[in-house]
């Protein structure tokens, strides 16, 4: 037969069935946009990045940038982040350089919502500045200048005034920071309203630069806390704008240590740096989008399959007289490929360019998000598409080849039933296997990098092993749930569904999918949230601190009357449990012996508790009581300092000098412990004074790297190079467990009483935890979504498609006394039982793979750390009482249908 006649029958059948491809077409579109969204999505956050970054290095000539800012891409770095004093000097004094402005700022709130920005100096001359400035430069430390976005949200102008804490004063002594008048006196533009400097604000004078130096003297020449101010960059301009120039001045600030050597950029040079450092974050972020698409296309595919399963068992009749006709068998196929070819690239288009309809509404609102409409997204999302249909149709098409004309001769149109594949079992249980040994060699693994790895593959071959024995599993799931349902309705229902098991099959399988990944992620959501917090309240049973008076311009006195007033604050809030107010105690002194380097004398700050208060907000400590002359040891100094029971450690304050016994601590808290009697012969509580002078880091570049990575794990040695042996602390225990929301307020109540400034410890540590699984899970939901939705709608278009085929037959039953009632509930409780055995099996697999993907993560984070096992069940409750809600949903349209057909219309 022709290719011509088969393109015009093709063409046909696609008119004649269009309504039966709705559904499906349906499927297609959502997945051709979610593709095409992906892409887009990506180049617009790199788009955005780049005029976040480019509306300030862009108009730079030259930037300077410390070694932790050109390293902060690196999670295990020591690198310094401000640059030190020397090194500014020799940046201002270099013969290569015409004009600087060295970026002093750090963090601090703006007005009563207490709205964080960043407080910075400002440029000395308006051509310093990377961006363009209307109204007069500030010059004095109480005028301003800011962005024009900024002033607009806070209904500035230039010339207005505002009230508020002197900020020089709040960046060391928030207590004692008096009201001071600022005045606006210009104002800058910036490419898009959430740039990299929106949130800025600069102010003039020197007093701000003052304090920075003077800090990092007190340092030995670095800022050690990121709280204060500092000098991370400068921006230059040289007298020669040359690589000649920028490599003659990276020579002259060389310190000979990566640590602390900055890094000299033109402003090309910048911004290629800086999307160096996020193209991982950016690659990643794709990686998972892409993997949720292959997800979707993957549910959309049994769709697929399903529809042109039925249809071309509709068309048996019609397709053996075609063979009949002199048609073969591989042009029949050809024929049933162009009819998948033109429904994929039709709904395709639709998806795809549905996308930029919505980037287009998204940018006409968002000024700070800027949309790409690269032409590639749609490209990709509909090739993809169009691709999967042929592929996901190919299968139901080549049944085609065993048609055989003698069939056109046959009034029955229904395909052979077939038993689930016994290889595809024997795979499955390989697969299955084939994970549990890559799970074991896992959990045994001590690398935690490639132990995830490991388990991640694990996961997948479970997945693979779940899908592939679902006809096995399935199949007899729904002739349990068929065995419970009484009635007429319900035995017709589950004959139905046993009499396509392969239909079932597919319909179970779309289901499944999104359900077992859905499993996977809630549980690991649990497990870990759950796990982590129980290893917080072991490792840091005192939830909460605020440290006072440890600053140099600081009252002593003044700060314990500030600590004591916080404490009664918060002794009433909602989740305390107990607080208990540490009292300064002077300077320790130790030395220590990192493996890796020379021995070095460090020295903190010691604080006093009794042992009745010290065992209230530490009840890790409840077996230690402190004696005269002994001295709490926080477990990793101990372990820094290699201390035993002959080790004897010097706390040194104004009234004198103790030699304590130290004894290590039964917890991670970063504190040095006495009680109050040796506290009393070193500090008076009431008025601390300075114990002595702070000191420098050691000269020894090894010795700094390797106390920088143990700082970085121990906040006490963060400290150790500031200890002055005046600060008395607020410490405080809560309730637990605690949940996230329990733990915001919390965290947010604390701020509150203590003005502002967040508690440290292990409640900001949960709280970002929370925060971070938390932001996991909701987006891993949101993307989930999708696939749910191509499930329901392969759920309605798999009963849609039924009914067209048992026309005659629910005909039949019509005429033997089934009512209309009955039908609908037929249709409906096929629907559920199918989709309901699939839930199960989706939420049992999730769990068990989520449980075994959970124990690898929670050793992989720490070996000691106990896996607590916490189902999510109102999740799971959630997700079978949505699931059959939509399969109620996706019945409704063909039961209601099959339901108005007479008995004569069979």
């Amino acid at each position: 037969m022709a290719t011509t006649t088969l393109s015009t029958v093709a063409r046909a059948n696609l008119r004649a069935s269009k309504k039966k491809y709705i559904l499906t077409g349906i499927g297609i579109a959502i997945s051709s946009f979610f593709i095409s969204a992906v892409l887009m999505l990506t180049s617009s956050l790199q788009a955005t990045l780049d005029a976040t970054i480019g509306d300030i290095y862009a108009n730079s000539q030259n930037v300077v940038i410390s070694a932790g800012v050109a390293n902060q891409d690196d999670a295990n770095s020591t690198a310094k982040f401000p640059m030190s004093n020397d090194t500014i000097k020799k940046l201002q004094e270099s013969p290569e350089v015409s004009s600087s402005w060295i970026l002093y700022s750090f963090s601090g709130t703006y007005g009563a919502d207490k709205e964080k920005v960043t407080y910075a100096s400002t440029p000395p001359s308006k051509d310093l500045a990377p961006f363009d400035i209307e109204g007069n430069l500030p010059s004095k430390d109480t005028e301003l200048l800011v962005a024009k976005s900024f002033a607009e949200k806070h209904n500035l102008k230039i010339g207005d005034k505002v009230t508020m804490p002197n900020v020089v004063t709040s960046a060391t002594d928030k207590d004692n920071a008096k009201d001071t008048e600022y005045t606006l006196t210009a104002t800058f533009s910036t490419g898009i309203s959430d740039s990299q400097m929106s949130d800025n604000v600069f102010i003039g004078g020197t007093s701000l630069a003052d304090i920075a130096r003077q800090l990092a003297d007190e340092e030995g020449g670095i800022v050690s806390d990121p709280s204060k101010p500092m000098a991370p960059q400068a921006f230059i301009k040289l007298k020669n704008n040359t690589q000649e120039s920028r490599d003659a001045l990276q020579k002259e600030l060389n310190t000979g240590d990566k640590n602390t050597t900055p890094k000299v950029f033109s402003n090309t040079q910048m911004m290629d740096h800086l999307k160096k450092q996020l193209s991982s974050l950016f690659d990643a972020l794709g990686t998972i989008l892409v993997a949720f698409a292959i997800l979707a296309l993957l549910v959309s595919s049994f769709v697929i399959s399903n529809t042109f399963a039925v249809l071309v068992g509709q068309r048996t009749r019609e397709l053996a007289l075609l063979r009949t006709l002199g048609a073969r068998g591989g042009s029949l196929v050809r024929m049933l490929l162009m009819e998948s070819l033109v429904i994929g690239l039709f709904f395709s288009i639709i998806g795809s360019a549905a996308v930029y309809a919505v980037g287009g509404i998204l940018n006409a609102m968002f000024s700070t998000f800027i949309v790409s409409f690269s032409p590639v997204a749609f490209i990709v999302g509909v090739l993809m598409c169009t691709v999967v249909t042929v592929l996901a149709s190919l299968a139901p098409a080549r049944t085609a080849l065993r048609i055989s004309p003698i069939s056109a001769m046959s009034a029955n149109t229904e395909q052979a039933v077939k038993k689930p594949s016994i290889i595809g079992g024997i795979i499955g249980v390989v697969l299955a296997i084939a994970g549990g040994i890559l799970t074991t060699a896992a959990l045994k693994d001590n690398n935690g990098g490639t132990a995830i790895t490991t388990i991640m593959w694990a996961c997948l071959l479970y997945a693979l092993a779940v899908f592939l024995l679902t006809p096995w599993i399935l199949l007899p799931l729904v002739r349990i749930i068929g065995s419970v349902l009484r009635g007429q309705t319900g035995k017709l229902a589950l004959a139905n569904s046993l009499r396509s098991p392969k239909r079932t099959v597919s319909t179970g399988r779309a289901v499944l999918v999104g359900t077992l990944v859905i499993g996977i992620v809630l549980t690991g959501h649990s497990v870990l949230s759950t796990s982590i917090a129980k290893e917080l309240d072991r490792l840091y049973p005192v939830t909460a601190y605020a440290p006072f008076g440890e600053s140099s311009v600081t009252n002593s006195s003044a700060s314990v009357t500030k600590a004591k007033n916080v404490a009664d604050k918060i002794k009433g809030l909602k989740n305390v449990e107990a607080v208990s107010v540490g009292s300064a105690a002077g300077v320790i002194e130790y030395t220590a012996k990192p493996d890796n380097a020379g021995s070095t004398n460090l020295k903190d700050n010691v604080m006093s508790l009794s042992n009745d208060d010290l065992h209230k907000v530490s009840t890790g400590e409840s077996n230690i009581n402190l004696k005269d002359d002994e001295v709490l040891v926080p477990q990793d100094i101990w372990d820094l300092g290699k201390f035993d029971n002959n080790t004897r450690l010097k706390i040194t304050g104004p009234l004198g000098t103790v030699e304590a016994k130290p004894i290590k601590a039964e917890t991670k808290e970063p504190f040095f412990v006495v009680n109050p009697a040796t506290g009393a012969k070193v500090q008076d509580a009431s008025n601390p004074q300075p114990a002595t002078s702070e000191q420098a880091m050691p000269e020894d570049p090894a010795a700094q790297e390797a106390l920088m990575k143990a700082a970085q794990e121990n906040p006490a040695l963060a400290r150790s190079f500031a200890a002055r042996g005046t600060a008395t602390m607020v410490l405080m225990r809560a309730k637990t467990p605690l949940i996230s929301s329990d733990n915001s307020q919390l965290q947010s109540e604390l701020a509150k009483a203590n003005d502002g400034t967040e508690f440290q410890g292990g409640l900001r540590i949960r709280k970002s935890n929370d925060q971070t699984l938390s932001i996991m899970l909701n987006a891993s939901l949101i993307l989930l979504a999708l696939a749910v939705v191509i499930a329901v709608i392969g759920v309605a278009n798999t009963m849609t498609l039924s009914v067209n085929e048992r026309r005659r037959e629910n005909a039949m039953l019509r005429s033997l006394g089934l009512s209309r009632k009955q039908l609908r509930r037929m249709v409906s409780t096929e629907a559920v039982m199918i989709t309901l055995g699939a839930l199960a099996m989706g939420i049992v697999s999730g769990v068990l793979i989520g449980l075994v993907l959970s124990r690898v993560l929670v050793r992989a984070m720490r070996e000691s750390m106990e896996m607590v096992p916490a189902l999510p069940i109102t999740g799971m409750v959630l997700v079978l009482v949505v699931g059959l809600f939509a399969a109620f949903a996706a019945s409704a349209i063909p039961a209601f249908r099959s339901a108005r057909q007479s008995p004569v219309e069979g």
